[in-house]
């Protein structure tokens, strides 16, 4: 019965995932679901900032025409990706440090190109990304998912990720607005 804030209740559901349930991964998903909408979350050492972006609607209607979630047939244990991520970050491995590197910077490229309505700049962002994110962990793409994206890539596509940890699930593709189909 006590009245929370979004960030408490972000902050309550990261603690029974992550700490209590001892489920590796990071507050993303739980900032995300409690939020909604488009948001540009910064995570920083004590605080989490989360940053509503104002997505132009014209941008917003091309997004919605434009993505397609395929869904893989495969499951996967995130978890245990995420910890092999993690360990290898401890670690210092240098590939896995310029990794999330880069998807950082993207970050701020996508940002800009969703609040300047630029879909197909944001398309080519999400292909940069990805390539990013494989170098993670080898458990992030599989030789299924790898022939699926470079098939959709020819079809159209202009670029895509897989939600979550990876390994598994869906693939969320952005097609050119005239290749959709």
């Amino acid at each position: 019965g006590k009245p929370l804030t979004a960030y408490e209740v972000a902050e309550l559901a990261y603690r029974i995932e992550r700490v209590d349930l001892g489920i590796a991964g990071g507050r993303q998903d739980q900032y995300a679901a409690t939020f909604g909408g488009f948001n540009f979350i910064e995570f920083q050492p004590g605080a989490t900032i989360v940053n509503p972006l104002r997505v132009p609607t014209n941008a917003l209607r091309e997004l919605e025409y434009r993505l397609i979630l395929c869904y893989l047939k495969q499951t996967r244990s995130s978890a245990a990706i995420i910890e092999r991520q993690r360990a290898s970050y401890v670690a210092g491995k240098r590939s896995v440090v310029r990794a999330l590197d880069r998807l950082k910077a993207h970050t701020l490229e996508m940002k800009r190109a969703l609040l300047l309505g630029d879909i197909d700049g944001f398309g080519g962002l999400l292909h940069e990304a990805w390539l990013a994110k494989k170098n993670l962990d080898a458990g992030i793409s599989t030789g299924p998912v790898d022939v699926l994206y470079d098939k959709a890539r020819r079809a159209g596509a202009l670029g895509g990720k897989m939600p979550g940890a990876g390994g598994g699930g869906y693939f969320l593709l952005l097609c050119k607005a005239d290749k959709k189909h």
